[in-house]
C-alpha cells in the first residue's frame, strides 16, 4: 500500500478556524494508521509542545511548520528540517506578526531571502500565489511564481502541493499544476489542507469562521468550505483522490524522512549578566553572597556549608545568570523605593535570602533547599517576585530597557471559550436573537454546563452540542500578568513574538504552561495591590508621625500579630484572608 503522511494540518491553534485539538488531530492520525503528522497553524507555533507531546505518546513522527500569510494575503506552507530551520521559521512568523495588527500576519515577500535555509516549502492551498494564478487563468503568473519560489528555496525544497477536496475546477486545478511541476523541474506533493480531525467536526469548523468573520452562517456563505472534505484521510482515500499521481503521495513520506528537527528542552540561554573585573557570573554570585553573609546570617559555619552546597547546584544547572538577573532586578525596585518581596519555594534558598530576594532565613526556620532548587529534579527555578501594583510597570521598561525587545517578551495567555462566552458567539452565528441569548447566559452555570436553560428543540440540541465542543478551545490571545522570558540569542530564534495588546508589549507565542514544560525558565514579576497599600501605609504614618517605618527591621514574632491570625481577624491580608488562599 502507498504510505502517506499529512503535510498540511490546522489545529484549533489556529484560531476561530481549525476545528480539532492537536490531541484530537494526532488520535485520528494514529486511528487511520498514518505515521507522521505536520501541524502548519496559521502564522503560528502555539500548540507545538501539546502536539509534539501527543504525537510522540502516539508513535507518530511530529513535523512542525506554520502556513505563512504574506503581505499580499497570499498563503505559502512550511515545514521545519532541522534546527537552523526552526529558528528561520520562529523568525519569518515574528516578522510577519510584527508587520500587520494585532492577531493578524504580513510576511513581506523580500524576508525569505535571508531565511529559507532548513525549511521546506509547499506551494499552499487556494491562496498559494501559484494555484490562486492558475484558477484566474493566468499560468504566465502561475509560472513567474513558481520560478520566484524554486530560485528562492531552490529546486530540492520547494514541492508544488496537489490538493482535491471535490469542488468542480478541482480536477483541472491539480492537473494544471501537475503540469507545471512537471515544466519546472519540480516535486508534486498530495495534502488535504487539513482543518478538523472528522468529517463531522465540519459544522463546529463552520461556526468558528462565522464567529471570526462576525457574521451568522448565512452571511458567512462565502467564507465557508463548500463540504466536509478538509479532514485527516487514510493513505487509501487519498490514493484514490489522485490516481495518476501516486508520486505526489509517495513524496510525503520522502519530505517526512527529512524533518528530523526535534524541539530543544531545556534552559535557554540567558542573557550575559554584566559582571566587575572580567568575573564569571558565578564567581560574581558568590561575591555577593559572601559580601552578605556575615550581614544576614548568624550561622557560620552552617551558612557557609549551605551557601557552598546551593552554589554547586546552581552551576551544575548554568543558572548563576538567572540569580543575578533576579538580583539586579530587585535592585533597581529597592533603588526606586519600589516595594518588592520575592515568594514562593525561593524562600528556602540561602543564596535567595543573601542577595535580597527573599526576606526569610532558611537556615533559621529549617527550609529545605531541595524544594525550590535540586539536581535530581532537573526543574528550572521558579522565583515569584511580588512588587507594589502602583509601580510595577517601572520595573517592567527597565527589564526592556536593560535588556531589548529583543531579548525580552512576556509568556502569552490562551483565552479560551467559557460557557457564557461560547454560548453568546456560536448562538449568534446560527442567528439566534440577541436578547434570548443575553437571558440564556445571565442563567448559564459555568459549573454545570446549560443544557436545562437551552430551548428543548433541534435548535437548543444543535447549539448545546457546538458549545460543549467549542468549550475550552483558544480564542484569541492575552498577556500573562508577570512571566518574562529572557534570552541571550533573539528570542525569535527560539519562539516567535508577536505584538501584545499593551503598546510596547510584546508575547512569546507559548504560554506559562508551555514554558514550563518545555524547561524554559520564566521571571515572574507580579503586581500586587497589598504591597501598593502597605507603600501608601508608610507614607501616612511617616506623615502623621514625622517617621517613616522601616519594614525591614520587621520580625516574624510578634503576639500580637498571632493573636490577630489566630481570632480569624484577618480580612483584607493578603495570602491568610481566607482558607481558599
Amino acid at each position: 500500500m502507498t504510505e502517506y503522511v499529512e503535510l498540511h494540518c490546522h489545529s484549533h491553534f489556529s484560531l476561530l478556524d481549525g476545528a480539532s485539538s492537536p490531541e484530537a488531530l494526532v488520535a485520528q492520525a494514529q486511528e487511520l494508521g498514518l505515521s507522521a503528522l505536520a501541524l502548519t497553524d496559521h502564522d503560528a507555533v502555539y500548540g507545538a509542545i501539546p502536539f509534539v507531546e501527543a504525537a510522540k505518546a502516539s508513535g507518530i513522527q511530529p513535523i512542525l511548520g506554520a502556513e505563512l500569510t504574506l503581505a499580499d494575503g497570499a498563503h505559502l506552507t512550511l515545514l521545519v528540517e532541522n534546527e537552523i530551520g526552526w529558528a528561520n521559521l520562529c523568525t519569518l512568523i515574528t516578522r510577519a506578526r510584527h508587520h500587520a495588527d494585532k492577531g493578524e500576519a504580513a510576511l513581506p515577500l523580500e524576508a525569505l531571502e535571508s531565511h529559507t535555509t532548513g525549511l521546506i516549502a509547499l506551494s499552499g492551498c487556494r491562496q498559494g500565489h501559484i494555484p490562486a494564478a492558475l484558477l484566474r487563468g493566468d499560468t504566465a503568473a502561475a509560472q513567474t511564481w513558481a520560478r520566484h519560489y524554486r530560485d528562492r528555496f531552490g529546486p530540492d525544497n520547494f514541492w508544488i502541493e496537489l490538493q482535491h477536496h471535490l469542488r468542480p475546477d478541482d480536477d483541472g486545478l491539480v492537473a494544471d499544476l501537475a503540469d507545471l511541476a512537471q515544466v519546472f523541474e519540480l516535486g508534486i506533493v498530495t495534502t488535504n489542507n487539513v482543518h478538523y480531525a472528522q468529517p463531522d467536526d465540519h459544522r463546529l469548523q463552520d461556526v468558528l469562521t462565522g464567529i471570526r468573520h462576525h457574521a451568522t452562517l448565512d452571511e458567512a456563505a462565502g467564507w465557508l468550505r463548500p463540504n466536509a472534505e478538509y479532514h485527516l484521510k487514510s493513505a487509501a482515500r487519498m490514493a484514490r483522490r489522485f490516481p495518476a499521481w501516486p508520486q505526489a503521495l509517495t513524496n510525503t513520506r520522502r519530505i517526512a524522512d527529512r524533518c528530523q528537527f526535534e524541539l530543544r528542552y531545556g534552559l535557554q540561554d540567558l542573557p550575559a549578566f554584566p559582571t566587575p573585573d572580567g568575573l564569571s557570573a558565578l564567581d560574581y554570585l558568590a561575591q555577593l553572597c559572601d559580601a552578605a553573609l556575615q550581614n544576614r546570617s548568624g550561622d557560620g559555619d552552617r551558612a557557609r556549608q549551605q551557601l557552598d552546597a546551593e552554589l554547586r547546584v546552581i552551576a551544575q544547572g548554568h543558572l548563576a545568570d538567572y540569580f543575578l538577573i533576579v538580583w539586579d532586578i530587585v535592585r533597581f525596585a529597592r533603588e526606586q523605593h519600589i516595594l518588592c518581596q520575592g515568594r514562593g519555594s525561593a524562600a528556602n534558598s540561602l543564596v535567595a535570602y543573601l542577595l535580597g530576594i527573599s526576606p526569610v532565613d532558611p537556615l533559621q526556620h529549617d527550609l529545605v533547599f531541595e524544594r525550590f532548587l535540586s539536581s535530581e529534579r532537573g526543574l528550572a527555578p521558579d522565583i515569584d517576585v511580588d512588587f507594589d501594583a502602583a509601580r510595577r510597570e517601572e520595573v517592567i521598561q527597565y527589564i526592556y530597557t536593560r535588556y531589548g525587545h529583543q531579548h525580552a517578551a512576556m509568556a502569552c495567555t490562551y483565552v479560551t471559550f467559557r460557557a457564557r462566552s461560547a454560548l453568546r458567539d456560536v448562538g449568534k452565528t446560527l442567528g439566534l436573537p440577541l436578547d434570548m441569548l443575553g437571558q440564556i447566559a445571565t442563567q448559564v452555570d459555568t459549573r454545570d454546563g446549560y443544557a436545562d436553560e437551552l430551548p428543548d428543540n433541534a435548535t437548543g440540541a444543535l447549539l448545546s452540542e457546538l458549545c460543549q465542543a467549542i468549550d475550552g478551545f483558544p480564542r484569541h490571545l492575552g498577556i500573562h500578568n508577570g512571566a518574562f522570558i529572557l534570552t541571550r540569542q533573539p528570542i525569535s530564534t527560539r519562539m516567535p513574538v508577536e505584538p501584545a495588546t499593551m503598546p510596547d508589549r510584546y508575547v512569546v507565542q507559548w504560554d506559562k504552561d508551555a514554558l514550563e514544560r518545555a524547561g524554559l525558565v520564566k521571571i515572574d514579576i507580579l503586581g500586587l495591590r497589598m504591597l501598593s497599600a502597605i507603600a501608601e501605609a508608610r507614607e501616612t504614618v511617616g506623615t502623621l508621625t514625622g517617621t517613616t517605618p522601616d519594614l525591614n527591621t520587621l520580625t516574624f514574632d510578634d503576639p500580637a500579630i498571632y493573636a490577630m491570625i489566630s481570632g480569624g481577624d484577618t480580612v483584607g491580608v493578603f495570602q491568610v484572608e481566607s482558607r481558599a488562599q
